[in-house]
């Protein structure tokens, strides 16, 4: 949780300080590329720590983890161009995606299924209390002092983190063969490289049917087929495909993406709508969603009592994507006419629903895995969660640009003016000091965008509301998975040893009947 938090809390605490950033190292046009680095590095690593910490061991993953992210920032702390600062964040990445990984990965370890869903619960509102005290952090960093200080915080937090690991983190694994996977590694990452790189840029900076938006895009696909090919044959796969005939495994990996799609559509949109349709200001935005958040944990202490007092937790995965179509769809009706407050219920339900069917997620999956699986499993539906959230960021806001142009291309020349779209976007107080017919347009725009955004959204998760249907309901376990291995190692150990001794006895009773069968012996 530590260390968890210490990443949790660099992001959001970031996203306060962007505007300062821009302005003292200018290339506004590439700040974009101060959030898309970080997650292209955090979303390319996750899957790699599972891997590696299998056979490596937790500990050590964790503190590589943590060394790569205080190096990183302060990196970025003394970055003096923006491209010095895009760089040093997608290092960075590399280390707060492995914190991420490696928390639910030790969790896992550590605790039984049955109570790990409160556990889980706890983690969740790590996150909450990150996503509260990021934004204020940040802001007072840069009222005060400056935001390089947002990275050279995280130096003496993350020395102390790492003192708490060494010192706490003691357990060790069943020794494994350690044959790492770099070809399926480096495929993967060039994989994962080129979908990030084509979904930030593409409907952007370039049009979708751009030879470069193309390229990236085929080079994802058929790398991705060249990294199943391989992962198939490889001695220690980093994402074993084994993984995908396990049915749990498979149906709620798809879960997670389509979390991760379905979240970026509701939080991170939402808050254009707020304040360019129903003309809010950026603290009321802000605040409504806030509040939304703190049902998140609420949601998470319930499902993980649930678990715990239950040992069930398949009703939890049927409902909560209920609860988020139903988020959904209501918020398909908001337009221009709307209130803010209107939204306080659906995104509450929202929040209640996110909450519930994250941990609970994440104790079904590692409830399947076997400790041998428990890293690569972990992080796998970890990457897919952040993969979907990458998609959503990056096709979701594409669809959200182009509508918006449609619609505004209806209105005259005249009218239209010159206005660029990207950068009213991005400064919605200037859409309140347009000229009126104008400022209505661009409004209505935006309130039409996000219909579509959410109907978008719609089928992607009644597809899961379909799959789950499918989910089996196993038996969650009581003892750890570290004591299930060492049971198992020590029941082989007896196995082998009775085997041995059966095979001492037989051998020395035939001898004896040998004997007893030879010329010249007797019974006397």
């Amino acid at each position: 949780m530590t260390a968890t938090f210490l990443s949790s809390l660099d992001s959001t605490a970031v996203s306060t300080a962007l505007p300062t950033i821009a302005g003292e190292l200018g290339g506004i046009d590439q700040l974009p590329w101060v959030l898309t680095a970080y997650l292209l590095g955090s979303v390319a690593a996750t899957p790699l720590y599972g891997k590696l910490s299998d056979i490596y061991g937790r500990r050590a993953l964790t503190e590589a983890a943590l060394a790569i992210f205080i190096v990183t920032s302060v990196l970025a702390a003394t970055s003096q161009t923006m491209w010095q600062l895009v760089v040093s964040r997608g290092l960075q990445g590399i280390g707060g995606g492995g914190l991420m990984a490696m928390g639910f990965i030790v969790i896992g370890d550590i605790f039984s299924p049955r109570e790990r869903g409160r556990y889980m619960g706890y983690y969740t509102m790590n996150f909450a209390a990150s996503a509260l005290a990021g934004p204020v952090i940040g802001g007072i960093f840069v009222d005060i002092a400056s935001w390089r200080w947002i990275f050279l915080i995280n130096v003496p937090l993350g020395l102390v983190t790492i003192a708490i690991i060494h010192v706490n983190l003691r357990f060790r694994l069943p020794p494994r063969v350690r044959n790492l996977d770099l070809p399926g590694s480096a495929i993967l990452v060039s994989s994962v490289t080129a979908l990030v790189l084509g979904v930030a840029l593409g409907g952007g900076s370039y049009s979708w049917s751009s030879p470069l938006i193309l390229a990236l895009l085929g080079w994802s696909i058929v790398s991705t087929a060249l990294f199943i090919w391989w992962e198939q044959r490889a001695t220690e796969p980093v994402l074993p495909m084994r993984l995908f005939s396990n049915r749990t495994f498979a149906i709620l990996t798809w879960g997670n993406f389509t979390y991760g799609i379905v979240g970026m559509a509701i939080f991170s949109f939402l808050p254009l709508f707020f304040q360019v349709s129903l003309g809010e200001a950026p603290t009321a935005a802000g605040l409504i969603l806030a509040a939304s958040t703190l049902f998140v944990p609420l949601g998470s202490w319930f499902a993980g009592r649930v678990i715990s007092d239950t040992g069930r937790y398949r009703w939890l995965v049927l409902t909560a994507p209920l609860l988020t179509l139903a988020t959904t769809l209501g918020f398909t009706t908001f337009d221009v006419a709307s209130s803010i407050y209107d939204a306080i219920p659906w995104l509450v339900v929202a929040g209640l629903a996110m909450g519930i069917i994250y941990p609970t997620m994440t104790t079904a999956t590692q409830n399947s895995l076997t400790l041998a699986d428990l890293g690569a499993g972990t992080a796998a539906i970890n990457f897919f969660r952040s993969l979907g959230s990458t998609i959503g960021v990056g096709a979701l806001g594409a669809l959200l640009t182009s509508t918006i142009n449609r619609e505004l291309g209806r209105l005259s020349d005249t009218d239209r003016g010159t206005i660029d779209i990207d950068e009213l976007l991005s400064t919605p107080e200037d859409i309140q000091a347009l000229e009126p017919t104008l400022r209505m347009a661009v409004e209505d725009a935006v309130a039409v965008a996000t219909n579509l955004i959410m109907w978008s959204a719609v089928p992607v998760i009644t597809l899961f509301c379909v799959v789950a249907w499918f989910l089996p309901e196993l038996e969650l376990r009581t003892t750890t998975a570290l004591a299930d291995a060492e049971a198992g190692a020590k029941m082989e150990s007896e196995t082998e040893t009775e085997a041995g001794a059966s095979a001492g006895t037989a051998a020395g009773t035939e001898a004896h009947r040998q004997t007893r069968t030879q010329p010249g012996n007797s019974d006397s």
